[in-house]
């Protein structure tokens, strides 16, 4: 199945970015990004020369293992990584360098025009505020409106993620609330300034199926009605169907594949990206049908093994991928970082159904 080697001009490196509208200027553009964390044994390296580039009004997903330095990766953009981290290469935000640079200067960023949402709102909401307080503090930190006109677009926005009984809510505290109605506080919270660009870490995975698909849902409207740019970080593929428009993998710290959202589902390059497909259950198979699972463990980032970090689990490795790392190339539409990649289908992918 695996049989040729990417070779040739499939085989020349491409800047970040890849699909999308070719004429927009990216909102985001991360280069060559690479996160270590200095321990007593030594470092640990969490992301290896992540490049990709977020364009206005797109929805890129990325999907991988847990450890697979996805959340680290935005962590690092937004200037939240632990003080025990070292961060290098690039990544400008509408043309402005974010690495690096001072808490005071990331403030006027961060929560205005890039804004991000966690998978735990218990731990990231305020527990002794009230919720309006809340929503209310960003707009007063980086808007010159007043304390009634910051809860007054408070209560609009508690109504636009369509949190029930809105104008009781602002006076409660995180603990009053479920779990679906405090990730929605949180989303309130991250577009309280009107961002740019919304990046969601994990947004469904601490809630029920019936409150995921709800909150699912809830991104895919901002997305259509606010044009908001957006980055959804998921260990799901299934969750990205509906809403993104390109999919980013990730596996042992580095981009593995990259390409639109029905070519990464329906038509998978990377054997990592098919092994994660194969192992979702699907509805049009009997409900008895043995679910598929990936063997071996995630790698240690630590100890990475040479070649391709993935090796070991592959079924297709050969000699070459057990010693030789491969690039991120282009192929095609897409880029792909693997030796032997899974041949691509004789017709077009169909269109992905959420």
């Amino acid at each position: 199945m695996h049989s040729t080697p990417v070779t040739g001009s499939a085989a020349r490196s491409t800047p970040a970015g890849g699909a999308g509208p070719a004429t927009a200027a990216p909102v985001l553009e991360i280069e060559e990004l690479s996160v270590r964390f200095a321990t007593p044994d030594g470092e640990i390296p969490a992301v290896n020369a992540f490049s990709l580039a977020i364009r206005p009004g797109e929805c890129v997903g990325v999907v991988g293992e847990s450890g697979a330095g996805k959340s680290q990766s935005f962590l690092a953009v937004m200037g939240l990584l632990a003080s025990n981290a070292k961060v290098e290469g690039r990544a400008r935000f509408e043309g402005r360098e974010l690495l690096g640079r001072p808490a005071d200067e990331l403030n006027q960023v961060r929560g205005s025009r890039l804004a991000m949402i966690f998978q735990d709102p218990m731990t990231s909401l305020t527990p002794h505020m009230r919720v309006g307080d809340q929503i209310a503090e960003s707009l007063l930190r980086h808007t010159s409106i007043s304390p009634a006109q910051a809860r007054a677009r408070a209560l609009a926005l508690l109504n636009r993620v369509h949190v029930t009984d809105a104008e009781r809510r602002l006076d409660q505290y995180p603990h009053e609330l479920s779990g679906g109605m405090r990730q929605r506080v949180m989303i309130a919270v991250a577009l309280a300034c009107d961002p740019v660009m919304l990046i969601a870490d994990e947004p469904t995975t601490a809630l029920d199926v019936t409150i995921q698909a709800q909150i699912l849902q809830l991104l895919a409207e901002l997305k259509r009605d606010q044009g908001m740019a957006m980055v959804l970080v998921t260990h799901d593929l299934g969750v990205v169907a509906g809403i993104a428009d390109r999919v980013a993998v990730m596996y042992g710290g580095r981009l593995v594949e990259l390409g639109s959202v029905r070519q990464v589902l329906k038509a998978p390059r990377h054997p990592y990206t098919q092994a994660l497909l194969r192992s979702m259950p699907r509805v049009d198979e009997p409900a008895d049908a043995p679910l598929l699972t990936i063997q071996g463990q995630p790698p240690n980032p630590r100890r990475l093994p040479p070649g391709c970090a993935f090796h070991p689990r592959c079924s297709f490795a050969q000699e070459t991928c057990r010693h030789e790392r491969p690039p991120l190339v282009e192929l095609g539409a897409s880029r792909l970082a693997c030796h032997f990649p899974v041949p691509a289908p004789a017709t077009p992918p169909a269109e992905v159904t959420p």
